[in-house]
């Protein structure tokens, strides 16, 4: 019960700060707007300016086989991709320079080896400018058949075959928008880092914190009433920008209950961030600012609204662990994806759920046991 009356107490104080609440909960309604304006729907299949250039020099199987699933995998009865064979791969470069293509995907001579063999991951060579709009939704859809296509050959998922996904009748072809949405709305999850510190920071300046525990409140009472409340505030925030959404054109292929759950998983570390930020800052302005700088890497270093290079670490069995990989952001991002894009169940995205579930609690524990030693047991 005293957990309730902090929750509540905790978004009662919340409601009353109307530039705060309508930052949590209507910026990343303004960014699907943005995003909109420039990404808007297309009335042409995507493989019209989804140009892929492929030099295949796998001296096995499996390159052939990845290459036709690409050439056949459909959207609305149109191709994804605009598939072009080269073997030039100076030529093919040159092309990507004058924004001809939007991507060269290399498949390297020993790929089906490293897939047969499993002691190595089995990777393609990308090349583009990441900063293209095109390049960027290509790697999007590229990433999730490649991820699939390998699990597949390595024997973790059922047989693959060419993806063709439909819309509601009348509803028109996917746009690049539709595949920002996802992005965003992990975005706008994670500005609960911004609320829970100045919340937190909020309660020692004004004196609160020392009176709720003259009362008896304990401190687990105080931090899990606070992490309620701003679930709370995840629960409202979610609906509001997938609403926005959808009004402007949005096409979900998957399951939102399941994108509900991702984006509730990831709230845990960002509610994790805002108290280990709070330990730090000594006002309201600190609080925002130090969060502000948090929230950056955390989002854009996630892939949420753009791609990052590959940038391997070590493999744990079959399965490459990348330095954004260490961001439970980057498995949000990935997971949300997949489920809004490619209509992805639980078990497609296994391993991003596991991952990005152990990275939050991770991060909310730190967050919990910082703010217990350095504010509450002063």
């Amino acid at each position: 019960m005293k957990t309730l009356s902090v929750a509540k107490k905790t978004l009662l104080e919340l409601m009353r700060e109307p530039l705060l609440l309508g930052l949590l909960l209507f910026f990343p309604v303004s960014l699907v707007g943005f995003y909109y304006v420039a990404f808007s729907q297309t009335e042409e299949g995507l493989s019209s300016y989804l140009k892929l250039q492929i030099l295949n020099e796998d001296e096995g199987n499996f390159g052939n086989e990845l290459v036709e699933i690409l050439a056949t995998t459909k959207f609305e009865e149109e191709p994804v991709f605009d598939i072009e064979h080269v073997t030039d791969r100076q030529q093919a470069e040159i092309a990507l320079r004058e924004h001809k293509a939007a991507m060269l995907a290399v498949i390297p001579a020993d790929f089906s080896a490293k897939l047969t063999t499993g002691a190595e991951p089995a990777q393609l060579i990308i090349n583009g400018d990441p900063n293209s709009d095109t390049y960027t939704f290509v790697y999007s859809f590229l990433n999730g058949l490649v991820r699939e296509f390998v699990h597949q050959k390595a024997g973790w998922q059922d047989e693959v075959s060419p993806i063709n996904y439909e819309f509601l009748p009348g509803t028109g072809t996917m746009s690049d928008f539709d595949f920002g949405v996802g992005g965003i709305i992990i975005f706008g999850v994670m500005f609960l880092m911004v609320s829970t510190a100045t919340v937190m920071v909020r309660e020692t300046v004004t004196g609160t914190l020392s009176r709720l525990q003259l009362t008896g409140i304990g401190s687990g009472v105080l931090l899990v009433g606070v992490t309620l409340s701003q679930m709370v505030a995840a629960l409202i925030q979610v609906p509001i920008t997938f609403g926005s959404a959808a009004l402007m054109g949005f096409q979900n292929n998957g399951s939102l209950l399941l994108a509900m759950v991702i984006s509730l998983l990831v709230a845990f570390s960002a509610i994790g961030v805002g108290l280990i930020v709070a330990c730090f800052a000594r006002n309201d302005g600190e609080a925002t600012n130090l969060a502000s700088v948090a929230l950056i890497p955390m989002v854009f270093l996630s892939g949420a609204l753009f791609p990052m290079p590959a940038t391997p670490l070590f493999t744990i069995g079959r399965q490459t662990v990348e330095l954004y990989d260490l961001l439970p952001t980057t498995h949000a991002t990935e997971a949300i994806r997949q489920v809004l894009i490619f209509g992805a169940g639980p078990a497609k995205i296994a391993y991003e759920l596991v991952m990005m579930t152990v990275l939050s609690l991770i991060l909310l524990a730190i967050g919990v046991v910082l703010y217990q030693r350095m504010r509450l047991n002063r």
